[in-house]
């Protein structure tokens, strides 16, 4: 039975050689091991072609045939690709961190050397405050974009619909059917543009 350091791996050895691929816990992304080749399919080759060709004694022909048509998976093989996975696990090994909170194994980049932890445990502080700021500049923009009149019916006229009566408007600086103003209102104190249907500006707290 194959045992490593994490099982978090995937076995892509063939029955010409042995490699495997040890994943992340955290990402997903993966190591893999360098390739080592099979003495047992080595055999098998060497003994297909002699058995093919001639050259050996009867007795050696059908040997070469029962172990050509074996070499896989054999015990042979097996005994092999246990030795190859020993020595890949340990081979990968010195390219994951073992979490000491969660235990999990991850790579360098899910890896906070500050704390000693990985990053689902300790995130990096500059990372998570980029990441917040980003998504409050976009819930700012969802805001804004909500307070402003909205278009209805067929985009292609973009009929504006006035925020006070929420009726069309007709596309003029003044509602058609309330006259209510429909353009930006400009605060006196700071310049900011406000929502029409406000009263006190966004950004000093100035009556419009």
């Amino acid at each position: 039975m194959l045992q490593s350091f994490t099982k978090n791996y995937e076995d892509k050895s063939t029955e010409n050689g042995f490699q495997f691929l040890f994943k992340c816990d955290v990402c997903g992304d993966g190591y893999e091991s360098t390739f080592i080749g099979s003495n047992a399919a080595k055999k098998k080759n060497f003994f297909n072609k002699v058995s093919q060709f001639g050259g050996m004694v009867n007795s050696n022909a059908s040997f070469a045939g029962a172990l050509g048509g074996q070499a896989y998976q054999t015990p042979e093989w097996n005994k092999e690709r246990e030795a190859a996975f020993q020595q890949a696990s340990n081979e990968a090994m010195s390219h994951f961190h073992r979490c000491p909170r969660c235990h999990k194994y991850v790579c360098d980049a899910d890896w906070n050397d500050e704390s000693g932890l990985c990053t689902d445990d300790a995130p990096m502080v500059a990372s998570e405050v980029n990441a917040a700021k980003a998504q409050t500049a976009k819930d700012q923009i969802w805001d804004q974009a909500k307070s402003k009149p909205m278009y209805t019916g067929d985009l292609s006229t973009q009929q504006t619909v006035c925020p006070n009566c929420g009726k069309v408007s007709g596309g003029g600086k003044f509602c058609n059917n309330c006259g209510s103003p429909l353009g930006m209102k400009k605060c006196s104190s700071c310049g900011t543009e406000n929502n029409p249907s406000v009263n006190f500006c966004g950004n000093c707290g100035t009556k419009l």
